[in-house]
């Protein structure tokens, strides 16, 4: 039996720890630069608030809705096909470094592919729990799932956003595999897409010299090896407890981006190895209570809804980190709520209002 619960706040914690600790970061890692180039050291910070009460609202809006009204066929395509689009109108736009990602909206930049993220959720959620019940074999959602994942990994593959899309590939394979689709077909879709993923990555020069300096970064430690190498540094730096809240070194100029896609290395620097746990430990809680809302979810749309806006926000955390240590190839992916970027904050806080809807809709059963 559903019943309507109260908002779950153990998952509200976090979510709203990771981003008012996200403005004391970005504060930290981006003052001194932010006072050089615009005059005042408070520029990031102001922006970030901004786009945190945008991105709360709109959390609030969407965890007040009903969750089913977003399995509608027009709430769905609308809006997939209108992050899409805008997607292809941001390739049409004068590249920021060397990159065609955003689209100029007065002072703000808006980046829609983090949109298209969401939006894609909501599409596999539907079209994947539409076919299972329709056919109640789940292997016939992987055609639609497969389709619409890989035109947005095109799309953004254009920008280019290797990074982002492989995001979306790995969307649409969390969710098949929860759906139960087969093991079987999983190994030959996963020996199908190696060929792909290493033309993609040796496809483009810049692209090439990022996963042979993941490979040997201390070959090319001034060229192509130097962000993974300044980043290992600054998390070293840190030590266990950290040398303090603003004493990081690093963010003077020596790693770049350290208030967007390295800003975990600063936070290894300035609170050590006990802040880092911290910042990992509010993504396991989201992930514990994210997924636990799905497994309790009253039907099919709401299970994969909730468990995918989760692992938007979990697979995405997991990537930025493991890119800070130097785990993976350097790719510019965000850490949701903590990273400075308004399109990446409210995006983020949109998947969280989808988790935090389905969270209030559970099936009464015996799991804690």
């Amino acid at each position: 039996m559903a019943r309507k619960l109260a908002t779950d706040k153990v998952l509200f914690a976090p979510l709203v720890a990771l981003s008012l600790f996200g403005c004391v970061m970005i504060y930290s890692a981006s003052a001194v630069s932010s006072a050089q180039t615009s005059g005042s050291p408070y520029r990031y910070l102001f922006k970030q608030i901004a786009a945190l009460v945008v991105g709360g609202i709109a959390a609030f809006l969407v965890s007040r809705v009903d969750y089913r009204t977003f399995a509608r066929p027009w709430v769905v395509y609308l809006a997939y096909g209108g992050a899409f689009v805008l997607c292809v109108f941001a390739l049409l736009q004068s590249p920021i470094n060397s990159a065609r990602r955003w689209i100029p909206v007065g002072p703000v930049m808006f980046q829609p592919s983090e949109f298209l993220k969401v939006a894609l959720v909501l599409l596999l959620a539907s079209q994947i729990a539409r076919k299972t019940l329709a056919s109640g074999d789940p292997d016939r959602a992987i055609r639609p799932a497969l389709f619409f994942s890989l035109a947005a990994s095109t799309v953004v593959l254009l920008e280019p956003d290797l990074g982002t899309a492989a995001c979306y590939v790995m969307l649409a394979g969390v969710l098949l595999w929860i759906a139960g689709v087969r093991a079987k077909l999983f190994l030959i879709l996963g020996a199908g897409a190696v060929p792909l993923v290493i033309v993609a990555a040796f496809a483009a020069s810049y692209r090439r010299a990022r996963v042979l300096s993941f490979l040997r970064p201390e070959a090319d430690p001034l060229g192509a090896g130097f962000q993974a190498l300044q980043s290992l540094i600054a998390v070293g730096a840190g030590g266990l407890f950290g040398n303090g809240l603003g004493a990081s070194r690093q963010k003077l100029f020596f790693l770049p981006y350290p208030h967007t896609d390295f800003i975990f290395a600063i936070v290894g620097e300035e609170l050590g190895f006990i802040g880092s746990v911290g910042v990992i430990a509010c993504f396991a809680v989201i992930a514990w209570r994210g997924f636990r809302a799905a497994r309790r979810a009253p039907d099919a749309f709401g299970g994969l809804l909730a468990a995918g806006a989760t692992a938007m926000l979990v697979v995405q955390a997991a990537v930025n980190v493991s890119v800070v240590l130097a785990i993976m190839p350097t790719k510019g992916i965000p850490l949701p709520f903590v990273s400075y970027g308004g399109s990446s904050l409210v995006a983020s806080w949109l998947a969280a209002g989808l988790i935090l809807n389905v969270s209030q809709h559970e099936v009464e059963t015996r799991e804690t």
